[in-house]
């Protein structure tokens, strides 16, 4: 797999190609400057480009838009020091987010990943047209959004991650959303409907306006009369169930013979 670094800091770029060499990973090319590493990425043709966002003249989230439009678009992971931006990279396509400083279990488990995405180009390329078109898709392949595996948090001036395995639920409250795991809380600059784009959908389900809760974690559903209901989760704690969102609820709960409404 051949790997293009694009990031306007020297010493992050150090760091990222020292990481590659340890991990036997082939670094095709370095460019401190945004528009050079788009030329390079044009001509060298690499497998994957990790991307810095915050540079001078031209942002990486640009930078990832015009990559796409190569002939031979490459992966894109981005790497970057502010987890403001993970959805918005998400929205580019990119196969993963990592925070600065890499650590190098991190930066392996991305590597694995582009891998295993590239391995899945090359298996959709040699197959005939519609002949596996109900074949089950590696995670974020349809559609281009790549779940995390593990959720970013600003946290004064550190930056925290939760294992998305470990969330149970996620709720808005006095403007803020806050995130539950089994070790407590956790008061974030998320919206509801940035969690729940970023969020596994396979895992997690948005079941009010204010809410989204792990699947895994809803004991009970309630009927509260009027044709309205609730949850309970494993840990006990009671959440709403919009009347919109309750058919889907229902679906994935496999509670077809309940009524819709």
């Amino acid at each position: 797999m051949k790997v293009l670094i694009i990031d306007d800091e020297p010493l992050a770029r150090t760091h990222l190609r020292r990481l590659l060499d340890s991990l036997d990973q082939t670094v095709i090319g370095e460019a401190e400057d945004p528009a050079d590493g788009l030329r390079m990425a044009a001509s060298l043709q690499p497998d994957l480009v990790l991307l810095d966002i915050r540079m001078p003249e031209i942002t990486g989230l640009q930078i990832a838009a015009a990559l796409q439009s190569l002939p031979a678009a490459p992966l894109v992971t981005f790497v970057t020091g502010f987890s403001e931006h993970a959805l918005a990279a998400f929205e580019k396509n990119a196969m993963d987010y990592l925070l600065k400083p890499v650590m190098p279990e991190r930066l392996a488990a991305s590597l694995a990943r582009a891998r295993l995405r590239l391995a899945n180009r090359v298996e959709q390329a040699n197959t005939p047209a519609g002949q596996n078109a109900d074949a089950p898709r590696a995670p974020g392949e349809e559609g281009g959004l790549q779940p995390l595996d593990r959720l970013p948090i600003r946290e004064n001036y550190a930056i925290r991650f939760i294992r998305v395995e470990d969330i149970s639920y996620a709720i808005a409250r006095d403007k803020r959303v806050i995130i539950f795991t089994n070790d407590g809380d956790n008061r974030t600059y998320y919206t509801v409907s940035q969690l729940e784009r970023l969020l596994p959908s396979d895992r997690f389900l948005r079941i009010h306006e204010s809410c989204i809760v792990s699947i895994s974690q809803i004991k009970e559903l309630n009927s509260l009369g009027s044709h309205a209901y609730s949850v309970t989760l494993i840990s006990g704690v009671q959440l709403p169930v919009s009347r919109a969102r309750f058919p889907e609820l229902r679906r994935r709960l496999g509670l077809g013979f309940l009524p819709a409404s």
